[in-house]
């Protein structure tokens, strides 16, 4: 089972995946840095080879584990699956330990399956492709712990460079990215085309998750509905980060003032993690993606 869900890359996909935002991690999917994207302000971009996002990493290789930790200098990951994800998955997929990195374990959802077929289960919205309710549960669970630990370290740790990581890192990761990304002063349109990415980024192990979610009883029952909700689970389309971006505005009165009321930060300290996330470093990727 372990080997169906490493990544295996057409050359077509290998060579996107060896360019900008993407870094190439041994046996980790959906890898990419998160800085390189224009302000609106022109004033610079967001700080490159600082934050990095991707799928869990249980497979990850040791030429991996040397790429992670000597080159690209990580010295925390940020782990925000849930207990019962970690229980489920421990013997096709367990909890890495590398050397010399420290793993924080930092749950959205602690006692809660939130994978993505447990959620496409759970929100039956899924099946006409809305995401937005369990995005919307994700920043109300989220803010006061998980996303406070790795804001936390964003503020106080401007030189030590982290992962953040879900299961195959598109919801939780997907939604402290574009807290990020706000906050640094990305705009909306790009937020949402980063987060798109996640669908080339999970194009190597995708089908093999679907080919073992699908055997899973709900859905091989073939409930239409449940099924096509497992499909959306498994994409990132621009639309539903526009849609999400929207409720952080609309719902928790923007970036700042969720980081404030559901994170706990000061003012003082909102803007130093701006500060912290932000250079005068001209963009560095080419239109098509940012």
């Amino acid at each position: 089972m372990a080997s169906r869900y490493i990544p295996a890359y057409t050359e077509e996909t290998l060579a996107v995946l060896s360019r900008p935002p993407w870094k190439l991690v041994q046996g980790i999917a959906n890898f990419r840095d998160i800085g390189g994207y224009p302000l609106k302000d022109d004033s610079g971009s967001v700080r490159r080879a600082f934050i990095y996002r991707s799928a869990e990493p249980s497979r990850i290789t040791d030429d991996g584990k040397i790429l992670l930790r000597d080159t690209m200098k990580v010295s925390s990951t940020y782990d925000l699956r849930s207990i019962p994800e970690l229980k489920r998955m421990e013997k096709e997929a367990p909890i890495v330990e590398i050397e010399g990195i420290t793993r924080n374990f930092v749950p959205v959802f602690r006692d809660v399956d939130y994978s993505p077929e447990n959620v496409a289960l759970r929100f039956k919205s899924y099946s006409s492709g809305d995401l937005t309710e369990a995005y919307r549960c994700i920043l109300q669970a989220g803010g006061k712990t998980a996303y406070r630990s790795i804001l936390s370290h964003i503020l106080t740790r401007p030189n030590d460079p982290l992962l953040i990581h879900c299961t195959v890192g598109k919801d939780r990761t997907g939604i402290i990215t574009a807290l990020i990304l706000l906050l640094a002063g990305v705009d909306d349109e790009v937020i949402a085309e980063e987060y798109a990415l996640t669908t080339l980024g999970m194009e190597s192990v995708k089908e093999a998750i679907w080919d073992h979610l699908i055997k899973q009883p709900v859905f091989a029952k073939g409930d239409a509905e449940a099924i096509q909700g497992l499909e959306n689970m498994l994409s990132s389309r621009k639309d539903t980060m526009l849609k999400t971006l929207k409720i952080i505005d609309k719902e928790f009165g923007g970036v700042r003032e969720y980081l404030d009321k559901q994170c706990g930060f000061s003012g003082e300290e909102i803007e130093t993690i701006r500060k912290n996330i932000v250079c005068d470093e001209p963009p560095c990727f080419p239109p098509e993606v940012a």
